[in-house]
């Protein structure tokens, strides 16, 4: 008789299966692997370190943090989605197993592990961005860590000498990293960078890490200190400046920092209006009138932004101050004005996420020679139309299938939105003006109807 086969999933690799085969067999199986596999031996040497405690398990992952630092190998395309994932193991031992047992044992090991990203940044080619989100996902780690370990001042050095010999993007890393620990800690770090400084000036570290240990630190002198006079009279500089100043209660600081960036006194645009990089600064300077008490003037700039960049959340602002009944005039002017505005996608945009679907259909009907747009939100709305304004949704259907149609990467998308809106032109019947389905698609393709592959 012959033998019956094992199921397949006795074959599988589950936690069940792999108990089954015995302690004794893994820890030979694991064993023969390690020899030949060192990221695995020194998993497994992490993982026994665990089991003694946090001392010795540092002791572990401070040999790794060594030798990542100290190795000047380039890591080639092949090796490198083993060594990053290799950082990620690294940093979960530390975040996770080390946290757990010493949370402010492995808050050090935190801060040495974002110290390597500068170096390994020369030695990782990062096209994909994969170095970048392992030291970004460290610093969120470090945040969620801070709760379960109280800032050592006596680290505010140690981290204060990788910030002084580190690179800029310590900048981006620190946000999340140093403001969970508190401003004593932060400011603590800014006191021990300011010393190195004074020391030897020439070395001083970029102005994004200062900026940041200053902003986590709540000093908002140490921020304003290193932007030179000549960016004083920039808009966006101006914008960040005055929104600190803002946070601390410092109006007539904030008010003065922004009227000597007003984007209003420049060379404006062709179209007359300022440059739309400036719009940080109309933000915070609305929000600094209001708290300066001039509610009068930050009601009128809000209206004026609005009309320059059709600003929803601005609009909603403004509309919340007027009495009733003033409130629905205002929005009707505001409608018009999108209907207007010389962008026709933006001013599309708009009408369909307030929403105002009267008003967009209206609209696409009165321009329907300037509709153009990516052609998925082109099809998202004429979806959203089709029911009560079919003719509306039409003109972004075609539109839609004529940007598809245009790309040759793209065309055979355009087949199935050529039958919707054979459908629908069918539907409506009488078209009103717009050319019958066969005219567009002969128009269009060049070919006999419905010739929609090449």
């Amino acid at each position: 008789m012959t033998a019956r086969k094992p199921p397949a999933s006795a074959r599988r690799l589950t936690a069940a299966n792999l108990e089954a085969m015995g302690a004794e067999r893994l820890a030979a199986l694991l064993l023969e692997l390690g020899d030949s596999q060192p990221a695995l031996k020194r998993r497994l040497r992490m993982e026994l370190s665990a089991g003694i405690g946090a001392a010795a398990l540092a002791e572990e992952i401070d040999k790794r943090l060594a030798m990542i630092a100290t190795s000047r190998a380039k890591v080639s395309w092949r090796k490198r989605p083993e060594f990053i994932l290799d950082l990620q193991v690294l940093r979960r031992m530390i975040a996770g197993t080390l946290g757990d047992l010493d949370a402010g044992v492995a808050a050090r090991r935190l801060w040495t592990f974002l110290d390597l990203a500068d170096g390994l940044s020369l030695r990782v080619k990062d096209p994909k961005g994969e170095l970048d989100q392992v030291f970004a996902a460290a610093a969120q780690d470090m945040a969620a860590l801070a709760p379960r370990a109280p800032a050592d001042i006596a680290l505010a050095g140690e981290v204060a000498d990788m910030l002084f010999g580190g690179g800029s993007a310590w900048g981006e890393r620190l946000g999340p990293a140093l403001a969970a620990f508190g401003r004593p800690f932060a400011a603590a770090v800014l006191a021990e960078l300011n010393s190195r400084i004074a020391a030897r000036p020439a070395l001083k570290p970029s102005a994004r890490v200062i900026r940041a240990v200053a902003d986590a630190a709540g000093d908002v002198d140490a921020f304003i200190e290193t932007v030179p006079p000549t960016l004083r009279h920039d808009p966006g500089t101006a914008a960040a400046v005055g929104r600190r100043l803002l946070t601390a209660g410092r109006i007539d600081e904030a008010l003065a920092a922004l009227q000597a960036a007003d984007p209003r006194n420049r060379a404006r645009g062709l179209d007359g209006r300022p440059d739309p990089g400036a719009e940080p600064w109309f933000a915070v300077w609305i929000e600094t009138l209001e708290q300066a008490g001039e509610t009068k003037a930050a009601h009128e700039e809000r209206w004026a932004t609005f009309e320059r960049t059709l600003s929803a959340a601005q609009l909603r602002r403004f509309l919340k101050a007027l009495p009733d009944f003033d409130d629905v005039e205002a929005m009707d002017r505001a409608f018009e004005h999108a209907a207007r505005y010389p962008d026709f996608g933006d001013g599309l945009a708009f009408l369909m996420d307030w929403p105002a679907l009267p008003e967009a259909a209206a609209m696409i009907q009165a321009r329907r020679d300037e509709v153009v747009g990516d052609a998925g939100d082109l099809a998202e709305w004429a979806a959203r139309l089709d029911a009560r304004y079919p003719r509306a949704a039409l003109v972004l259907l075609r539109a839609a299938i004529t940007s598809l149609w245009s790309d040759p990467r793209t065309r055979a998308d355009a087949e199935p939105l050529a039958d919707e809106a054979e459908g629908l032109a069918r539907r409506i019947g009488d078209l009103d003006g717009l050319e019958s389905h066969e005219a567009f698609t002969l128009r269009l393709t060049a070919r006999r109807v419905g010739s929609w592959r090449r």
